[in-house]
């Protein structure tokens, strides 16, 4: 089945795919993290992150403009150096996410480095420390929120919202208002996993849906408070199998999501700059855990890439030196450089700075904001109940 996926500007059809059909788409925490600090209260600042730090979830802003969208782009090719895993017993700094502090006089787009005056790009992913975390749409107990990914206006974001087996995709413009919108009202559907692009006319939502007892990507136009065009992307989907967690580089046209299509759970990735574009491969990827190097395991990597396709997040179960789960079921955040044909540099390194060391808390679902100074994410804290999460770099 063919069909035309995109109305592409110009600009966008460059940076794209190459979509026109549906041919393109034919460190371990608990060794060297450290338990973070998060505060019930949200940020007045809202969701866009300290500083000014109000990018998208790879994406930006929709309807922005193109000057924009090329500093967007340009500002998140940074340095695909291996991130720095963070060491225990730190404190944050008074200033990061581009707003100054004491002892720096950083600009937007820079962070204050913690225990220095030096100010550093946030773009530059060789070291990757972040402050203490603040929490997001404060919900009561037994709330559970994941998957939060900006739009790129200001603090607006797409989060899901409830349990694995009821989970919906909303949206709110301020974060710290109280609970959004769902993307679907009139369809009580199972949803996971949102991603938003700018710059295609067509589409620029990304998510799965589960139909039919298996999750499906799919993708739709967001134009608030409607949501259109939702159709399939069928060439990604396996019909006897679950994909799932879609995360897309348009600049490097590199796509990866999970996939259950070969017995197991695994991580795909498929470039799409080739036309026909190769079958969707497993990527081979590894974590540090401690002096060892393990490969990825899990259900689901919560995988995400910047819009330039330079560093990868993802979620892995905490893993000791003998490459053996630790600490009963807990997850940890990694973050791996990409080379430019979208395969790893080496082993991805652990968030420690973000993942809490024991008690079984699961940390999941990274992301960083258009201008890599702020990240996102969601923790459960050990208790089952996840609320969603945002530190500046420090």
């Amino acid at each position: 089945m063919r069909f035309r996926l995109f109305k592409l500007s110009e600009r966008a059809r460059l940076l794209a795919w190459g979509l026109g059909t549906l041919g393109w788409l034919a460190l371990d925490a608990s060794c060297s993290g450290q338990a973070f600090t998060a505060s019930d209260t949200p940020n007045p600042s809202g969701g866009g992150g300290v500083g000014g730090a109000s990018g998208a979830s790879g994406a930006g802003a929709e309807g922005g403009s193109e000057a924009g969208e090329t500093s967007s782009d340009a500002g998140e090719s940074g340095s695909a150096g291996a991130p720095g895993g963070g060491s225990a017993g730190e404190t944050s700094s008074a200033g990061s996410a581009g707003k100054p502090s004491v002892g720096c006089d950083c600009v937007a787009g820079e962070y204050c480095q913690d225990g220095t005056n030096k100010c550093r790009k946030c773009t530059d992913f060789t070291r990757l420390e972040f402050g203490a975390p603040q929490k997001l749409l404060a919900q009561g107990a037994g709330s559970i929120e994941r998957f939060a990914r900006l739009t790129g206006t200001g603090s607006a974001l797409f989060y899901v919202s409830g349990a694995p087996d009821k989970s919906t995709i909303l949206y709110t413009p301020s974060p710290v208002s109280g609970t959004g919108t769902p993307v679907n009202p009139m369809m009580m559907m199972v949803e996971s996993g949102p991603l938003f692009l700018r710059g295609f006319a067509e589409q620029n939502l990304f998510f799965d849906r589960l139909q039919e007892g298996h999750r499906k990507l799919r993708m739709a136009l967001w134009t608030p408070p409607t949501l259109v065009n939702d159709q399939p992307i069928d060439s990604l989907n396996d019909p006897n199998a679950d994909d799932y967690s879609i995360a897309i580089s348009p600049s490097t046209k590199n796509v990866y999501w999970m996939s259950t299509r070969n017995g197991a759970t695994e991580l795909l990735w498929q470039p799409t700059s080739m036309m026909p574009p190769p079958a969707p491969a497993m990527l081979e990827l590894k974590v540090k855990a401690g002096t060892a190097e393990c490969a990825r395991s899990g259900v689901d990597a919560t995988p995400w890439v910047n819009l330039a396709g330079t560093v990868l997040l993802f979620r892995n179960p905490s893993l000791n030196e003998s490459c053996e789960v630790n600490d009963s079921g807990a997850t940890d955040l990694f973050a791996v450089p990409l080379n430019s044909d979208g395969t790893p540099k080496g082993a991805a390194t652990a968030l420690a700075s973000l993942n809490k060391t024991g008690g079984m808390s699961i940390e999941t679902d990274p992301s960083l904001s258009a201008d890599a100074c702020t990240m996102y994410f969601a923790s459960d804290n050990g208790t089952g109940d996840f609320d969603l999460y945002k530190a500046p770099r420090k």
